[in-house]
């Protein structure tokens, strides 16, 4: 039914988004050196979401559960058929999206063909302690395709200005999710270890065009300053012109309530 497709979409969503929260904080904590450990920068405090996001209302890897078995059973019921794109460019953002459904299939064709080895009886063993990383790799293949099926709705549908901007961020996407998986993919068969060197030349190549628009890409989300409330965000320059040792406070209420007392 439409709701139980919701349902296995929210439980894949809210995984993917609160362990991306986590990669993304921690690697911005690391390129702003020494200044990601004050407090006052609020790394800590986003990290600190990030990993109550990913426990709160399920636990991602409980929900990843859910969302394979749901998954499984709706590919059991009517399998979909692929058809491989005429152009194997793989900066082809078509071919790209059909790499990523390939994935999907491929995995929980193979989860479906363990469960039904096991049987009934080993259903149980099986599921929960045999097949867990296979399980895990399949859920997350379905929340991979499902953010490309939606990103690329949406730059058919955007204003024409956005297009080639976001076209480029889609296809940032979709190399990123295949280089991350490059194992799976070429072990698999779906790609060949001749494919891996060009799958890399590729997000460098696509991290370089846009590179120069991230900061747009950035300012586009609306985030506003009160939001951001931090100094490594604001006026860092003048935030470091004294020795504030952390803290938020103005030259002057430095001198005025620290300085003065020494």
């Amino acid at each position: 039914s439409e709701h139980k497709e919701i349902v296995t979409m929210c439980c894949a969503i809210k995984p993917t988004a609160s362990w991306l929260l986590e990669e993304t904080v921690s690697v911005c904590r690391e390129r702003c050196g020494g200044q990601g450990y004050l407090s006052c920068n609020r790394f800590g405090t986003f990290l600190g979401l990030a990993h109550a996001a990913m426990t709160a209302e399920g636990d991602n890897s409980v929900l990843m559960q859910k969302v394979a078995k749901e998954r499984l059973g709706m590919i059991m019921v009517e399998k979909p058929t692929l058809e491989k794109p005429s152009s194997t460019n793989l900066k082809d953002t078509n071919y790209m999206l059909y790499l990523l459904k390939a994935r999907e299939l491929n995995l929980f064709n193979e989860l479906g063909s363990k469960m039904k080895k096991a049987g009934k009886a080993g259903t149980y063993d099986s599921w929960m302690f045999e097949e867990s990383d296979l399980i895990q790799h399949a859920a997350k293949s379905f929340a991979d395709r499902l953010i490309a099926d939606r990103f690329l709705e949406t730059v058919n549908t955007c204003d024409s200005d956005l297009k080639p901007v976001l076209s480029q961020v889609l296809d940032l996407y979709l190399n990123t999710i295949i280089e991350k998986n490059l194992v799976c993919f070429v072990i698999s068969g779906i790609l060949q270890p001749s494919d891996v060197s060009e799958v890399r030349g590729n997000a460098a190549e696509l991290c370089a065009l846009l590179g120069p628009q991230a900061l747009a890409l950035s300012e586009s989300f609306g985030i506003t300053d009160t939001m951001l409330s931090a100094p490594i965000a604001l006026d860092w320059v003048g935030y470091n012109s004294y020795d504030n040792q952390g803290e938020i406070m103005s030259e002057k209420e430095w001198n005025d309530t620290v300085r003065s007392t020494k």
